[in-house]
């Protein structure tokens, strides 16, 4: 396999878990109240008391990455990702992470897999969840697919199916699983935020069909403000959070994260704190910001204490799963038809 593919991916996944890591003790706070119990967050934090992770150690990941870890094996495991797959994935890490009596299930995902528990179709159980939850796990989608946006997407939408079936949820997957497979790919940041709108426009057209806000327009206007706010990166995420937001919408998160990855030209070690800093849905944020800025820089472009914390307080093995998942791709191109490691 190739050695920069190898690094991307890595970076990918351990980018997802830092994150998530880094913004966990952050969520649900606005960002005037992070400012004043925590400065500049440039650490992983403990939640403080009366937190909705209170007791949580510092550097826990949550179901971002649990999630991305159950959906890679969901990928490696299956020759695609079917909406079957998909759901029996999600509900193979619900039961052992017992996840309905967790703090950190949300509410589309909550909703969804007591309909599928009760085994109605995958396909369908879906069509109420909005939130961002499609979007944050998909990062291996984008791992064995690199180089090909049209797989990402399409995998990412069958993925997104057995728990976020409406528009704006496919559209934010699609959004991150193209942004990923063009990074993994070697592509520049440039490359990747345009492939990273391209894919919301395709996924915006799929799904339960929402009134409102779209998320490539809205990863557009967050673009725009960066572009007009680069000299003061600080006044860049205010502007952010107050115009484009830091909520549980992909219109939101998704389009936050876009903007945040463009802002620290796609460095993780400066772009992953200021999500987690943000507030709001600051686990998912970050962890999205991780996935696609660790995959742009590569593992050597994170610092090798926070994946080394996350690595060791939830037992994860980033470089093993990315190994995998890249043999994976190879095994598909393979199948297709195609030498070597890129398309």
């Amino acid at each position: 396999m190739s050695g920069d593919l190898f690094a991307r991916a890595v970076g990918c996944l351990a980018g997802v878990a830092v994150g998530d890591a880094m913004g966990m003790p952050l969520e649900f706070l606005t960002r005037d109240e992070i400012r004043a119990r925590f400065g500049r967050v440039d650490r992983f934090l403990e939640p403080t008391p009366g937190h909705i992770h209170a007791g949580t150690p510092r550097g826990r990941v949550t179901d971002d990455t649990e999630q991305t870890w159950a959906l890679a094996e969901a990928l490696i495991a299956s020759e695609r990702i079917t909406p079957r797959a998909a759901a029996d994935a999600y509900l193979g890490w619900a039961d052992r992470v017992d996840a309905f009596r967790s703090s950190f299930l949300g509410p589309s995902s909550r909703s969804a897999l007591e309909r599928l528990r009760a085994g109605e179709d995958p396909a369908r159980t879906g069509e109420r969840g909005a939130t961002v939850g499609a979007a944050m796990r998909v990062a291996p989608i984008g791992i064995v697919n690199a180089g090909n946006m049209e797989a990402a997407v399409n995998e990412a939408y069958l993925s997104s199916l057995p728990t976020h079936g409406v528009n704006i949820a496919i559209a934010g997957a699609c959004a991150v699983a193209a942004g990923v497979a063009c990074a993994v790919a070697g592509g520049s940041l440039e490359d990747v935020v345009e492939a990273a709108v391209a894919g919301g426009e395709r996924g915006q057209r799929l799904g339960v069909q929402w009134a409102g806000a779209t998320v490539p327009a809205r990863m557009r206007l967050a673009l725009e403000l960066v572009r007009c706010n680069r000299e003061d990166p600080e006044r860049a995420e205010d502007v952010l959070y107050e115009t484009v937001g830091v909520g549980m919408y992909p219109t939101e998160l998704v389009a936050t994260a876009v903007g945040l990855v463009a802002l620290y030209d796609g460095n993780p070690r400066l772009a992953i704190p200021a999500a987690a800093g943000m507030g709001g849905d600051a686990d998912t944020l970050a962890a999205m910001v991780g996935a696609i800025s660790g995959a742009l820089g590569g593992i050597g472009a994170l610092l090798p204490e926070w994946v080394a914390m996350v690595e060791r307080v939830n037992d994860l093995d980033c470089e093993t799963l990315a190994a995998r998942l890249v043999a994976t791709r190879a095994d598909r191109l393979r199948a297709a038809g195609f030498r070597g490691d890129r398309l």
